[in-house]
């Protein structure tokens, strides 16, 4: 490969499922999509068979959670489960209910049970490029759906960070203490009137006047469940 072909493979970037990635990690994705099949586009066609496809840990170095999500998409939970056999170490149903407006414009009550999984991952599975005489810690991440688009996501968490944030032990920790810690704020405990999750936003609202605090936090399971008023 040429000298000015490679500085030029190092400026382009791929669109996979409208989210970009580099150029070279983005042929990765690419053979994940397609997988067993032709090459989906002529311009990468003649290295097409030399591309190695992305695995899990490759994925989960992602800074980016949307190429995080794309990867993992392409990868598929089963071959995420042989690489690196996650276990699980607590699963939570929350039964919930929402209302929308069918295709005959009435108005239904849609009832739902959202589901949160926290999973660890051996640290040896990160060990790659470490030192010898150095092991990774073991590595958790909560696995859950955006309640409007039904989009899968995995994120990574702080099991340590989780259970201070919630003054419990370690061991304690669970999915909702999870995916609460996932949602930063500048708003002080005690000063939330109420939480909206519109798919991948959340609105928290204030109650009364407060000073913002100079360094977010992480919302605890307590606030979670209860402030959460309304999802989309």
């Amino acid at each position: 490969m040429s000298y000015r072909l490679t500085i030029k493979r190092k400026c382009m970037k791929l669109i996979i499922n409208n989210v970009e990635f580099p150029f070279d990690f983005g042929c990765r994705v690419l053979k994940l999509k397609y997988k067993d099949k032709e090459c989906p586009y002529s311009e990468i066609s003649d290295f097409w068979d030399d591309i190695k496809p992305a695995n899990f840990i490759d994925i989960c170095k992602l800074v980016n959670l949307e190429q995080r999500r794309v990867g993992i998409l392409h990868l598929g939970i089963d071959e995420i489960i042989s690489s690196v056999k996650p276990k699980l170490v607590s699963s939570v149903k929350i039964p919930k209910s929402t209302t929308w407006v069918n295709s005959d414009g009435e108005v239904e009550v849609h009832s739902y049970d959202d589901v949160y999984e926290l999973y660890k991952v051996d640290g040896e599975h990160f060990s790659e490029g470490l030192e010898l005489w150095r092991k990774a810690d073991d590595c958790h991440y909560v696995r859950c759906k955006d309640t409007s688009t039904d989009r899968e996501y995995l994120i990574w968490v702080d099991v340590n960070s989780i259970a201070r944030t919630n003054n419990i032990m370690v061991g304690n920790v669970n999915a909702i203490h999870a995916i609460a810690w996932t949602i930063q704020t500048d708003v002080p405990q005690g000063k939330i009137k109420e939480i909206i999750r519109q798919g991948d936003c959340i609105l928290i609202k204030p109650s009364g006047k407060y000073e913002p605090l100079s360094t977010p936090r992480h919302l605890t399971r307590k606030e979670y469940l209860d402030l959460m008023v309304a999802e989309s």
